[in-house]
């Protein structure tokens, strides 16, 4: 079960990728679903976005799958499935489907610092002792269809592959026992940062300006919920800029995990549906191999990064659009 975001025209539709490659919007179909059987009290309007979908629960999951199965028979029976109300629920790729990240605005981003025995041993550092964060804002986020741009104000840009948690339920002072049950499902993010820019050479570090920049995080293409994807440890993880691996190995590598990381949010953070938690970054990553320039993202680049069970996620890099030329009388940018 993919769960997705996406526009056709200027329409937002909350769905699924089905196998074969089409786009079920859920929100229409689930009341498609309901004209034919009808249930007392029945909510389609958990279906509306990511964020309902999650607050539903496992009887989310549960009814999306009535509905597929009910798609599937219509299917058999020779009918073209389409809503009481004549609304079209199913469309293909080559309608002109944008894909958007499968977050909401609004939505808390935590990202995890330092998380892999790899990551730490490449840096020189010790095994830290409780895990350390940073977090992102909504204009950091792009989704499958955008890419992710290149800032001129930073030199030494880099990318890094990571394991992503979708919550589904809120909480707070949550413990080890409870976490799981807080979780929703999986996501693939790109960490994208400023080497030169989050280690500025005089001792300090600054997360804002080396993760913090406008279309520096991509997360996608969907979100699997987390009784398709089972155990998260292991599962395979691998990127690759350019056609080249940059970074392979799997979440086992991980220091802190799942219910590691909520038990520690929640001591003063309430965790709410949406909310996403970036695990970290593996070893291999680019940005402690200064001086490399080949490996520096470039325009041009193609990242790729794929998480065992969960799926690829795909997006060019871009530079920043040039500056206006200026006008008599602009004072110079700074």
């Amino acid at each position: 079960m993919k769960l997705v975001h996406f526009l056709l025209g200027d329409q937002f539709h909350f769905g699924m990728v089905t196998d074969s490659g089409e786009y079920i919007d859920l929100d229409t179909a689930c009341r498609d679903y309901f004209g034919v059987n009808p249930v007392k009290g029945a909510d389609p309007s958990r279906f509306r976005d990511m964020r309902a979908f999650f607050t539903g629960g496992t009887d989310s999951v549960a009814l999306t799958r009535k509905i597929l199965e009910y798609i599937d028979r219509r299917r058999k029976a020779g009918w073209t499935p389409r809503a009481a109300t004549g609304a079209r629920y199913l469309f293909k790729p080559e309608e002109g489907i944008r894909l958007l990240a499968p977050v909401l605005n609004g939505a808390k981003i935590y990202c995890l610092a330092s998380n892999s025995k790899s990551h730490l041993a490449e840096q020189q550092k010790p095994t830290p002792t409780r895990p350390t964060f940073f977090t992102r804002y909504f204009n950091s986020l792009v989704g499958p269809s955008e890419p992710l741009i290149l800032h001129r104000a930073g030199t030494f840009p880099d990318v890094e592959l990571e394991l992503a948690a979708v919550i589904g339920k809120s909480g707070k002072h949550i413990t080890k026992g409870q976490a799981m049950e807080h979780v929703a499902g999986y996501t693939v993010a790109f960490d994208m940062g400023y080497r030169d820019l989050q280690y500025p050479g005089d001792g300090s570090t600054d997360w804002v300006m080396g993760k913090g920049f406008d279309a520096a995080m991509a997360v996608g293409p969907w979100v699997v919920p987390k009784e398709e994807v089972g155990e998260p440890y292991p599962l395979k993880m691998e990127l690759k800029v350019g056609g080249q691996v940059r970074q392979a190995g799997d979440t086992n590598d991980y220091v802190f995990r799942l219910p590691d990381i909520l038990a520690h949010l929640s001591q003063g953070i309430t965790l709410e549906p949406g909310d996403v938690i970036s695990l970290g970054s593996l070893g291999g990553t680019p940005g402690f191999e200064f001086g490399k320039e080949s490996r520096k993202l470039k325009p041009g680049d193609t990242i790729e990064g794929t998480i065992d069970r969960i799926g690829r996620l795909a997006v060019p890099v871009k530079a920043e659009a040039a500056l206006p030329p200026a006008g008599p009388g602009t004072p110079p940018p700074p």
